[in-house]
């Protein structure tokens, strides 16, 4: 449970405009880049141990399945779908899949942690490692059955072919800062995202629709660019809060 402590803060609030939320988001993530470069790394290196650990525990050969793979789009599989259905015939292939997700959900609090540390470089304080976990000693559970809702609900967007994803994503945009800065439930954190989201949904879908294009940019630019890129998107998430709901009250972090 978050402690707060109530004091003036000198952060500022974008105007509620795509183009200020963008100037706002890229100015506090510029303040902090280097923290979060390090913190995606490590993030990153952890997905990685943990895919390559899953996969032999459900008898899952990766290398194998993506050999298979590439010879099913050679011959044409991928155009008539048969790849998928392929793909769910390979031993353990679903079994990975569903325990990696579950492993993905129980790091989703990390994502509380780049909107806080942009919260601290925009009234000014100092940053550090540490602020990036306070998922972890603060609502974790919160942020897991979040994340596992929005997760179902982006699923279903790739299977009506990808593009209803970005329609829906701004209705979640704004769950993480809901339930970090206001002690909310995942699923009161819900309610407040889809209310905010519907009420300023243009703003928001172009806020939102920016900031998953600039990640996909960073996937483009060699793979390694998405260590750049990725944290934006919270970034964005933290200033469309600060224009619709105010600069929130400071968190008192266990840690400091």
């Amino acid at each position: 449970m978050e402690n707060f402590s109530e004091f003036d803060l000198k952060g500022t609030a974008p105007q509620r405009n795509f183009s200020d939320i963008i100037g706002h988001a890229f100015n506090n993530y510029m303040k902090i880049i280097g923290w979060s470069i390090l913190v995606t790394l490590l993030t990153f290196v952890v997905s990685i141990l943990i895919s390559s650990l899953t996969g032999p525990l459900v008898g899952y050969n990766a290398l194998e399945s993506q050999a298979e793979m590439e010879e099913l789009m050679k011959d044409g599989s991928f155009a008539d779908g048969s790849i998928v259905t392929r793909m769910f015939q390979i031993p353990g292939y679903l079994e990975s899949m569903l325990l990696s997700g579950v492993l993905g959900l129980l790091m989703y609090p990390v994502y509380a942690g780049y909107v806080y540390a942009m919260h601290r470089a925009n009234t000014g304080q100092t940053v550090s490692l540490s602020d990036f976990f306070i998922g972890f000693r603060q609502n974790a559970l919160q942020y897991i059955v979040y994340g596992l809702i929005m997760g179902i609900a982006v699923m279903i967007g790739f299977m009506l072919c990808v593009l209803p994803v970005f329609f829906i994503i701004p209705f979640f945009f704004l769950g993480i800062p809901f339930i970090l800065f206001e002690n909310a439930s995942g699923i009161d954190a819900l309610k407040k995202s889809f209310s905010t989201g519907g009420s300023n949904y243009g703003t928001m879908l172009a806020v939102s629709f920016i900031s998953i294009i600039i990640t996909i940019a960073g996937i483009i630019l060699c793979g390694i660019g998405i260590l750049l890129t990725a944290p934006f998107f919270y970034a964005a998430m933290y200033s469309a809060y600060c224009a619709y709901i105010g600069v929130p009250r400071e968190i008192q972090n266990p840690s400091h």
